[in-house]
């Protein structure tokens, strides 16, 4: 049976940082990431793969950061966790002991139960390459593309989408602006300027009711009664916590369903299983009530924070703050 003195579950933004600052933090630890992806992407780059990149492989984490960081990489998926014997199981049938195990496993997009959501060329925002590879082909065939929600995601999918190509591009929205839940109105409507600009249809205070066509997509349906015309739809409109695992082994979840833990990042079901990124529930900075925020930044900060307490106690999570940051056209936005 392999060992490990730490154990981290999940390869993209969260995991990769918890290793490495477990790493540094206690050099003399044999640190060992397992995942089920081949290639990790940049997650706040996978909008500009569809633009300014062109291509999913030119926007990966490189293994080499693992691997010069004192990192084991193990690719296989995770099927059980013992917490008793303390030993995680994969798929390939092999076991690995652990002293102290962290849980990075993400999230992923939501699918809107719309009808017709399973129609060829309906997309989320995958975090696979092969996944995105497919969604960029169709989107360089396509003629009509529609964005279902007007947040970050959304508009720099919008708007990287008009880069190259001439497609009619347009976003629905229920909310009466994009990025609303971030910006306030008058940096929206700015915004919304520059979208439409560049040629992008916004149809904000509606809500898509159905996806039209036979076994493809061919239009969505309103809720005003428009039918818009599309080869392509993207749902941007956020993600759920990746806690099949966590359910399995009996980590309690909270309130957004995500796995509780403490301002330690140690999980509240078991001392020995620290949990980080989106699959852990978190906290307001300013209010300490539950928050849905999922961000590769908070990601990153709550990953640094349970690497470096895995086996001391040297650093406490005081709540999540969001800040947010885009370009539009040649306009930066950001705020916190």
């Amino acid at each position: 049976m392999k060992k490990a003195d730490v154990v981290v579950i999940g390869g993209s933004a969260a995991g990769l940082v918890a290793g490495i600052s477990c790493h540094r933090r206690y050099p003399e630890k044999h640190v060992l990431l397992i995942r089920k992806e081949e290639q990790v992407l940049v997650p706040c780059g996978i909008p500009y793969i569809f633009g300014t990149l062109g291509s999913p492989e030119k926007d990966l984490i490189p293994d080499a950061l693992l691997s010069n960081n004192g990192i084991e990489l193990v690719k296989d998926e995770v099927v059980d966790v013992d917490r008793a014997k303390k030993t995680v199981a994969v798929k390939g049938g092999q076991e690995v002991a652990y002293d102290k195990l962290i849980l990075a496993t993400g999230s992923s997009p939501i699918r809107l139960p719309i009808a017709g959501s399973d129609k060829r060329n309906v997309f989320v925002v995958s975090k696979e390459v092969a996944y995105l590879n497919d969604m960029l082909a169709a989107v360089n065939e396509a003629k009509d593309i529609v964005i279902i929600g007007g947040g970050f995601i959304g508009v720099e999918f919008a708007d990287e989408c008009k880069k190259g190509r001439d497609a009619n591009v347009s976003i629905i929205e229920a909310l009466p602006h994009c990025l609303q839940l971030a910006l306030d109105t008058e940096f929206c409507v700015e915004a919304e300027s520059i979208l439409t600009e560049r040629g992008v249809r916004l149809f904000t205070e509606r809500r898509v009711e159905a996806i039209l066509g036979d076994d493809q997509v061919s239009g969505v349906r309103l809720s005003s009664g428009e039918e818009i015309k599309a080869d392509v739809v993207i749902m941007g409109v956020g993600a759920v916590p990746n806690v099949a695992l966590a359910n399995t082994i009996g980590l309690q979840t909270g309130t957004s369903r995500a796995v509780e833990v403490d301002n330690y990042m140690r999980t509240l079901s078991d001392p020995n299983i620290f949990a980080c990124g989106d699959v852990a529930e978190k906290r307001s900075f300013f209010t300490g009530r539950c928050s849905a925020i999922m961000l590769a930044s908070v990601a990153t900060a709550e990953a640094r924070i349970a690497g470096a307490n895995a086996f001391r106690t040297c650093c406490r999570n005081l709540g999540e703050i969001g800040v947010w940051s885009t370009i539009v056209g040649e306009r930066a936005f950001a705020c916190a």
